[in-house]
């Protein structure tokens, strides 16, 4: 700029002066005195050398307006001095923004470094914010109930230990609810399907029995009608159902005159007298909640001994403790083993939060993964350090010079913090975009059944988190180079800073970092080879039968009219036609299936045997099967035969048994003609009246190899195998062994089901091979993230080491061509 000038050109007519009210607006705004009027001089002056026309005029305009908003910001007036604190805002406002814009301008200079860091923040940045919003809406976020913390989840234990959880009985129930201090309420309910006939064709639809106090405690109310009362758990009670919002709108098409209608549900009308509002689920969505009425009477349910499935769900009064509830029930369970020793022996109780209990199959798993993907967070964060360092390093001399000029250390460690802010808020900008695609691919590939998968969403939460790992990034590791790299020292930096090797502190900090980074990689790197290695065991597993070919398919025979003659009959029609379909090499029925666990477990005493102590006896998995079931499945005959066409109905009573059942009861002995009985010892073995419940004693014909029964990874159960013509349950598993696809005859069975009964529908169609990939589908997914993970760990690292060598090589540029001019070769 020049010295002092005159506002405007002496002498000059009105054409020689700049437009008047531009020049009044900066006689406003710039400050008094010889300062002023200089910029204004030079506005004019380069008003006048652009020629004074119509052009200039408007340029003159403009930075007048830009030059009276600057002044204007920076102070209030020459007259009224802005206050000390206020100015020294001002001047830091003014030096962030000069900050952003250099650092703008050196980002877009460099844009191999730029886009080096904004992959790696992405990558780091999106991935770990998908799982986060994974663990934060299966685990973290509170159940979407009233007061969920409050909501405790209770199961009674066998005498093995707090970790083997049965069912609660109905009358333990009973005296729990009346016994206990520490519930403001104290339900109980199970899962069961039901099948909705009486329209055009039958559905399957998923129910949940409940009792009366149901609702009450859960904390919400019917949207319309009522909810259940205690007098709908009575024995012989009108049956009625509350049904859920969205089975209201899709089946009643919202008909507001719903209540009173009836639903024929398993054969048994229930008349619909309440509705559940929008949004409302417990535990996973449901379409119909029945009342205990219509089964509470039943011998099967009355029975102190008998386990139905059912779970308790109670409400803590106000300072009531989960330590206390849990050892409450578990003193009234001591109780009761007391009083009815024949059937509650070694039995207690377990106590858990609901939100705890919900998801516990899958927090494990969740929480390893979060630490992986912390790690790769801190491989992203480490690399964008040993990068932003290396930066740092080669700029020594520009930050020398500044140093030089006046610069302080505060202040060239601030602008390089900018910088490393500014690149992380983008980085985190694109990670948000990442996380995005990566949580809906992690949602489609959680396996099926997978605890509150509805409430995962990118939410606030996780967009908090995602602001904050790009602040560590940005903030955290840019603050170590940023003070690293300001350390310049003016004219000693001058001087001898290309020379002495000024960057020499760098490469120690970085390489430092590499290994840190190289052993991160590593530790994923070992996670993935792991869980490849557990996959690959699992796939491996003998699991005692041929999964390939073979389809299942569920049905449930539900209604007063299926007597057990009738069920033999239809089992009959029902594997006959199956067996006629072209295609079909082998057909069978099962109570429970392979891979996909037991239906039915039950204490059993043996004939040869002292009779144990209650705590003591023998538990198994019983399963109804079909003649014909042992060849279908591919399973091996160890001893004794299978079952044919002489088991019938009036047949004696036999079993096939597993190894694992034989070795642990007969070990060294032939099992062939032992003689066992399900259930408690005093259970009579022949009916001492009509209708009276008895145990007949079974004898074992024949030994079977092991299968693999609850999943391919745990350990195989006591397995006793019954004739269907001896056992006939209402729900089984037809099980189809083909020569085609098994997908392909899906259509054709639906089809001899119908013709068989129209209000029939099967349901849990599968093949074998989908239901082995299904046991193993979180291990599936852990090491395909896993595996992702450590791949792009890897790759950071890579990138890296890479950089560090490269920008080493860089620095001894001049040591190299002197070696080399010194006579070295290049392959030395």
């Amino acid at each position: 700029m020049s010295g002092a000038r005159s506002a405007a050109p002496r002498g000059g007519d009105a054409a020689a002066s700049p437009p008047r009210v531009a020049a009044w607006l900066l006689r406003q705004f710039l400050p008094r005195g010889e300062r002023g009027d200089t910029v204004l001089g030079d506005l004019v002056e380069e008003w006048q050398a652009r020629g004074g026309g119509r052009v200039a005029s408007r340029r003159f305009w403009r930075q007048a307006v830009s030059v009276a908003i600057r002044y204007r910001w920076r102070r209030q007036s020459a007259y009224q001095p802005a206050p000390a604190g206020e100015r020294n805002l001002r001047m830091s406002f003014d030096n962030l923004r000069q900050d952003v814009r250099y650092a703008v301008r050196s980002y877009v200079k460099a844009p191999s470094f730029t886009l080096t860091i904004l992959v790696t923040l992405a990558l780091g940045i999106g991935a770990s914010t998908a799982i986060f919003s994974m663990v934060n809406g299966i685990l973290l976020r509170p159940l979407p109930l009233p007061d969920p913390d409050t909501l405790v989840y209770a199961n009674e234990v066998n005498a093995s230990g707090r970790d083997r959880i049965i069912s609660v009985a109905w009358p333990n129930y009973l005296d729990w609810r009346s016994r206990a201090q520490s519930f403001s309420g104290l339900a109980l309910s199970r899962e069961e399907p039901m099948t909705l006939t009486g329209i055009d064709r039958a559905q399957r639809l998923r129910a949940r029995r409940v009792t009366g106090n149901f609702f009450a405690v859960v904390g919400v109310a019917p949207a319309m009608g009522r909810g259940f009362a205690d007098a709908d758990d009575t024995p012989n009670a009108p049956a009625v159902a509350v049904i859920s919002a969205g089975f209201w709108q899709t089946q009643m098409a919202g008909d507001p005159s719903v209540l009173g209608r009836a639903l024929t549900l398993d054969g048994t009308a229930y008349t619909i007298v309440g509705v559940m509002p929008a949004g409302f689920e417990y535990l996973r969505p449901y379409d119909v909640f029945a009342a205990m009425g219509p089964i509470s009477g039943s011998g099967n349910i009355s029975d102190r001994g008998n386990h139905n499935g059912f779970a308790a769900l109670g409400r803590l009064k106000p300072g009531a403790t989960l330590e206390a509830a849990d050892g409450e029930l578990r003193a009234i369970s001591s109780a009761l083993q007391r009083e009815y020793p024949n059937t509650n022996s070694a039995v207690s109780a377990r106590t858990d939060r609901l939100a705890d209990r919900v998801v516990d199959s899958v927090r494990l798993t969740l929480l390893v993964l979060f630490g992986a993907v912390g790690c790769l967070l801190l491989i992203a964060c480490v690399n964008v350090a040993n990068l932003l360092i290396a930066r740092g390093a080669g700029r020594q001399h520009e930050l020398a010079v500044r140093a030089a000029l006046g610069g302080g250390r505060g202040r060239l460690a601030a602008q390089l913090l900018v910088e490393s802010t500014l690149v992380s808020a983008c980085g985190g900008t694109l990670g948000i975009a990442v996380a995005a695609g990566l949580l809906r691919l992690l949602v489609a590939m959680a396996p099926e059944g997978t605890p509150r998968l509805g409430d995962v969403r990118l939410d606030a939460a996780a967009l908090l988190f995602a602001l904050g790992a790009a602040a560590v990034c940005g903030v955290v590791f840019g603050a170590l180079p940023a003070f690293q790299a300001s350390s310049a020292g003016g004219q000693h930096a001058l001087v001898r800073g290309r020379a002495a090797g000024f960057a020499a502190r760098s490469h120690r900090l970085r390489r430092g970092l590499i290994a840190v980074e190289t052993a991160l990689a590593l530790m994923l790197l070992v996670g993935a080879g792991l869980m490849m290695r557990t996959l690959q065991e699992l796939t491996q597993v003998d699991t005692g039968i041929r999964t390939d070919h073979l389809l299942t398919a569920r049905f449930m025979l539900a209604g007063d009219q299926w007597t057990p003659a009738r069920r033999l009959t239809f089992y009959d029609d029902l594997l006959a036609r199956t067996a006629a379909v072209p295609g079909v090499g082998r057909v069978a029925l099962a109570f429970s299936l392979p891979i996909d666990g037991s239906n039915w477990n039950s204490i059993f005493t043996v004939g040869d045997k002292p009779v144990p102590e209650r705590a003591k006896l023998p538990s198994a998995a019983f399963t109804p099967v079909s003649t014909g079931y042992f060849e279908t499945m591919g399973m091996r005959l160890v001893r004794g035969r299978l079952f044919d066409r002489t088991d019938t109905p009036d047949s004696p009573k036999v079993v096939v048994i597993n190894e694992t059942l034989a070795k642990k009861l007969w070990p060294g002995e032939d099992a062939i003609g032992k003689r066992l009985k399900q259930g408690w010892p005093e259970i009579p073995d022949h009916p001492t009246k009509p209708g009276a419940y008895f145990a007949p004693w079974r004898t074992v014909v024949g030994v079977v190899a092991d299968v693999k029964f609850n999943g391919v990874s745990n350990e195989t159960p006591m397995q006793v195998y019954l004739p269907t013509v001896h056992e006939s349950p209402r729900s089984l598993a037809l099980v189809v062994r083909s020569a085609t696809e098994p997908s392909s005859l899906v259509t054709t069975i639906g089809s001899i089901v119908r013709d068989l009964d129209k209000d029939l529908p099967l349901f849990q169609v599968r093949t074998m091979e989908q239901m082995l990939d299904s046991s193993i589908a979180r291990e599936r997914m852990s090491m395909l993230i896993f595996a992702v993970f450590a791949i792009v760990a890897l790759a950071l690292a890579s990138v890296g080491l890479y950089g560090v060598v490269a920008h080493g090589v860089t620095e001894r540029t001049h040591e190299i061509g002197v070696r080399m001019a010194l006579g070295a070769e290049s392959h030395h």
